[in-house]
C-alpha cells in the first residue's frame, strides 16, 4: 500500500515535497501521503544549544586563555536549512533530525571559534579575563552579522560565555599582581586615611591662625585708632606748641630787636664815653707834659735831698748799701762791727713799727 498517514510533532516543521516542488509544509501537519512519490522532510522548531570550549585563543599579549560558552539558535528559514543538511524523514527511520543538527551546531560553534579568535587578538589576557559579558555580546553581534550563519538559515539567539580562564602560571602571575594592586589599594586607604586626618588637623589649625589673626587684626585695628587718637592730640599739641612758639618767637623778635636797639645806644653811649676819655686822657697827658717841662729845670740833687729828708732812716739805710753794692768795685776794705749792725737793724725795726 502507496498511501499512508502520518501525524507529526507540534516541535517539528513539516516540509512535502513531490518531483521537487513543496506541495505542503507547516508546524505539526497531519497528513495523507504517497510514500512513492512523496518526500518529508523534518526540521526542528524549537531553539538549540550549541556549548563550545576553546582552550587554544591567544590574546595580544601572547597569553593562552581558555573560554567555554554557549549558543542558543534556532532556524528561521527552514527551506534554506533543509539545503545544508539532510532532513529526510522516513518510517523506518523517523528520528533524524539530532544528526543534523549536530552540524549545525559544529558550524555556528566553528564560527563563534574564528570569532573569539579575532577578538582575543585584539585585547590583553586582563582584558578577556574582566570583560566575559562584553565579549559575548561581540560574539553574538558578529554571529547575528555572520553570512555562515544566514547560509545555514538560522537565527543566533544568545551566546554566553560561561567561563574564561588563564593558564595556570599566568593566572598566579595575575593574582600576585593583582594582590599587589589590593596591598597598594590598602595602602593607599592608609595614607588616604592619614591624609584626610592629616588634613582635617591641617584645617583645624588653620582655622585657629585664621582666629588669632582676626585677634590680630582687631587688637591692629584697636591700636590703629588708639595712635591715630594719640596722632590727633600729639597734632593738637603740637599745633598750640607751635602758635605758642610763633608767638614766643614774635617776643622774642621783639626782645631781640629792642636789645638791638639798646645795644645801637649803648653803642653811641660807649663811643660817646670812648671819646669823652680820649679827651680826658690828651687833657691829662698834656698836664703831664706840661709838669714835666716844669720839672726839667729844677736841681735833681736839691729833688733828691727833699725826698730823703722825708724819708725813713731804713729805706736810707737801704739805699746806701745799694749803693754801695752799685759801687763795690771801687771799694777796697769795708769794716762793720756787731755794734754798727745792731743799730742799723734796730732802726730798720723802728721804722717797720
Amino acid at each position: 500500500m502507496t498511501i499512508r498517514f502520518q501525524k507529526f510533532p507540534p516541535a517539528n516543521y513539516v516540509i512535502l515535497m513531490r518531483g521537487g516542488d513543496v506541495v505542503k509544509e507547516g508546524r505539526g501537519l497531519a497528513v495523507w501521503y504517497n510514500s512513492r512519490r512523496t518526500n518529508i522532510l523534518q526540521l526542528p522548531a524549537t531553539a538549540y544549544d550549541e556549548p563550545f570550549a576553546f582552550d587554544d585563543m591567544i590574546t595580544a599579549d601572547f597569553q593562552s586563555v581558555f573560554v567555554q560558552g554557549q549558543i542558543t539558535y534556532r532556524i528561521r528559514d527552514y527551506r534554506q536549512a533543509a539545503q545544508m543538511a539532510d532532513f529526510g524523514w522516513e518510517r523506518k527511520s523517523p528520528d533524524i533530525i539530532p544528526a543534523a543538527m549536530e552540524l549545525f551546531g559544529r558550524r555556528l560553534s566553528d564560527t563563534a571559534k574564528s570569532i573569539l579568535m579575532k577578538e582575543a587578538a585584539r585585547k590583553t589576557v586582563r582584558d578577556i579575563l574582566k570583560n566575559a559579558d562584553a565579549l559575548a555580546g561581540t560574539v553574538l553581534n558578529a554571529m547575528k552579522d555572520s553570512r555562515e550563519t544566514e547560509d545555514l538559515g538560522t537565527e543566533i539567539l544568545s551566546v554566553s560565555i560561561l567561563c574564561v580562564a588563564a593558564r595556570p602560571e599566568t593566572r598566579k602571575a595575575l593574582e600576585a599582581a593583582a594582590r599587589e594592586e589590593i596591598l597598594k589599594e590598602q595602602d593607599d586607604a592608609i595614607y588616604k586615611r592619614r591624609n584626610a586626618a592629616i588634613e582635617q588637623e591641617r584645617l583645624i589649625k588653620e582655622n585657629e591662625l585664621n582666629t588669632e589673626i582676626r585677634v590680630i587684626e582687631k587688637k591692629k585695628e584697636r591700636t590703629e585708632k588708639e595712635q591715630e587718637i594719640k596722632r590727633n592730640l600729639m597734632r593738637s599739641e603740637l599745633d598750640m606748641e607751635k602758635e605758642k612758639s610763633s608767638r614766643r618767637l614774635e617776643i622774642e623778635a621783639q626782645e631781640l630787636a629792642e636789645h638791638i636797639r639798646q645795644e645801637e645806644q649803648n653803642k653811641d653811649l660807649v663811643a660817646l664815653e670812648t671819646e669823652n676819655e680820649n679827651t680826658r686822657a690828651m687833657q691829662r697827658a698834656e698836664a703831664v707834659r706840661a709838669m714835666i717841662r716844669a720839672y726839667e729845670n729844677v736841681n735833681v740833687a736839691l729833688i733828691e735831698a727833699c725826698a730823703l729828708a722825708q724819708t725813713d732812716p731804713g729805706t736810707l739805710m737801704a739805699k746806701a748799701f745799694m749803693e754801695m753794692g752799685e759801687n763795690a768795685g771801687k771799694i777796697g776794705t769795708l769794716n762793720l762791727s756787731p755794734e754798727l749792725l745792731e743799730a742799723i737793724a734796730k732802726s730798720g725795726s723802728r721804722a717797720a713799727g
